[in-house]
């Protein structure tokens, strides 16, 4: 019995438990969707194929099982790409499988022949072309796999279509994953020994979380060390660093540790690199990563220990049982400072002024969280306010990337992957433009959620910028109309609202729940530059 190649990508996949492809249909692909006919695979027809990637990745992300893209070849692998860098900074698991032009024309200049590997291979763990049809299910488990390993990320696999369409024997076909790169064995007891040691020693030791690391399954294990220690821990996921409005007061502590572990989080531009101001001279690092490859040994980097960070974090928990600790006041002073908003910020938040102030729309929406609530941050100087203003049990942010345009579709995938949850994603106009037609697929599949844009009818992150840097005379290319955005929707199939008065705030947010639709509030606002809290910038 012969089979399509096509069929072995479906069945690895589903073999996997994949049951959801975020996808935009090209010629090159047809054979898989054929291929899932009868498989129990939905296929979520996006209409572009960066929001297809941007879906994939906040469901990697809300449950730590690889996100599935599927694209056609050429431009719309290229159009995807750029979504997979969000998901790389973001240390999201995703697979991006695109068609590609047939490998018996390789060379020849065969229709959207590009070198799709090495545009994929820089935002990628890995990346690589499909070379035999019997093994294609072989390639896919291989991708799946490397995904979700060691510190996670996006992998991408391009499919000849003459290779999906080519007939398999079955004895002839290779299924299962191909054997990996061996871990690296972990760190004895000696080095175990050693971290515990320097954070015993510190006056005041201090725990960043990498990205993967600040989400709950992995997040678990370093807030069981953390309770039995007192040594605070705090996520780095934000574009801004050291400087991300979420840490409020916290993140002028940070200049105060004299020892950092960074657990799965690399010495990058997040933390300034290490360097005064955002960290004191004297404070030293320890390193605790899957990568060896984000290692960097010597200097003010005092350990560093390549492994799987919450296993470590296990043994570290496991070996700091019985051991005195004096770290609770140091603790309980971070996290203090981290939920301690500016005194002026009451009354802002209550404020009736014109336009709106954002915290004021942080008002609105914080009850709409409570409960588990998602909440979708995307978005300059709005999505850093919505970021500062609001808690959420579970919360999506654009990332360590600094792109912006994701909230629509993750919107989407938030839907499908916490099916019972409330989600309200909060974006900027500006943000809004780049997938405004994701409203569109949401309404095809009955995706309700609320979106409420800060609208302040500029790019307000980039002319906070020019003002900062060149004066408020010298702005350029920062306007925008003050456009009908809840039109959008309404003309979609969603429900719109738009708000110009703060008393009208909470009834559109009611109306729009009630809707049952996916909603968009479009709410003017006041284009204030989001809060800073220290020198480090932006």
């Amino acid at each position: 019995m012969t089979r399509r190649g096509a069929d072995l990508v479906v069945d690895a996949l589903v073999a996997a438990g994949v049951r959801t492809l975020f996808s935009l249909s090209g010629n090159q692909i047809l054979a898989i969707y054929d291929a899932t006919l009868g498989r129990g695979v939905e296929i979520v027809h996006t209409r572009h194929e960066a929001a297809a990637v941007h879906m994939a990745d906040a469901w990697g992300r809300l449950t730590e099982r690889p996100g599935v893209a599927l694209v056609t070849a050429g431009p719309g692998h290229l159009n995807a790409v750029s979504a997979l860098y969000g998901a790389s900074m973001a240390e999201s698991p995703v697979v991006l499988l695109s068609g590609a032009s047939p490998r018996a024309q390789a060379g020849r200049g065969a229709f959207q022949e590009i070198d799709q590997v090495g545009a994929a291979r820089p935002v990628t763990k890995a990346a690589w072309a499909a070379s035999e049809a019997a093994r294609l299910g072989e390639d896919v488990a291989r991708a799946l796999e490397i995904a979700r390993r060691g510190r996670p990320g996006p992998v991408h696999v391009s499919l000849p279509g003459d290779l999906l369409e080519a007939r398999v024997d079955d004895a002839a076909s290779a299924a299962g994953a191909a054997a990996g790169a061996p871990d690296a064995a972990p760190p004895g007891e000696a080095a175990i020994a050693g971290a515990l040691a320097l954070l015993a020693d510190a006056e005041r030791p201090l725990i960043l979380l990498g990205p993967a690391m600040a989400r709950p399954l992995r997040r678990a294990a370093v807030e069981r060390f953390s309770r039995l220690t007192g040594v605070p821990a705090l996520p780095m996921e934000s574009p801004r660093g050291t400087n991300d409005p979420w840490l409020h007061g916290a993140a002028t502590r940070l200049a105060d540790a004299d020892l950092v572990l960074l657990c799965g989080k690399k010495l990058d531009f997040a933390l300034r690199f290490g360097e005064p101001p955002a960290f004191q001279a004297g404070c030293r690092f320890v390193q605790v990563d899957a990568d060896p490859g984000a290692l960097r040994p010597g200097g003010r980097v005092a350990l560093a220990l390549a492994g799987e960070p919450a296993a470590m974090m296990d043994r570290l928990a496991e070996a700091a049982r019985g051991r005195p600790w004096r770290h609770a006041a140091w603790g309980e002073a971070i996290a203090a400072a981290r939920t301690t908003r500016p005194a002026e910020w009451d009354a802002l938040s209550a404020s009736t002024r014109r336009p709106i102030h954002p915290l004021r729309v942080c008002a609105a929406i914080q009850p709409l969280l409570a409960g588990g609530g998602v909440l979708v941050a995307d978005g300059g100087e709005f999505g850093q306010w919505i970021q500062a203003g609001l808690e959420a049990e579970t919360r999506l942010i654009n990332g360590l990337s600094g792109s912006i345009g994701s909230a629509l579709p993750m919107a989407c995938a938030a839907r499908l992957a916490l099916p019972g949850r409330r989600v309200i994603a909060a974006l900027g106009d500006g943000t809004f433009g780049f997938h405004a037609l994701e409203l569109d697929t949401a309404v095809r599949y009955g995706l309700p959620f609320v979106s409420v844009v800060g609208n302040d009818a500029r790019w307000n992150a980039e002319h906070q910028l020019q003002v900062r840097h060149y004066g408020a005379a010298r702005t350029v290319g920062c306007e925008l109309a003050p456009s009908r955005y809840d039109l959008v929707a309404a003309a979609l199939g969603g429900h719109g609202e738009l708000v110009e008065r703060p008393e009208d705030l909470e009834p559109a947010l009611a109306r729009a729940l009630a809707s049952g639709r996916p909603a968009c509030v479009n709410v003017a606002i006041d284009g204030v530059a989001a809060p800073t809290y220290t020198n480090g910038g932006h």
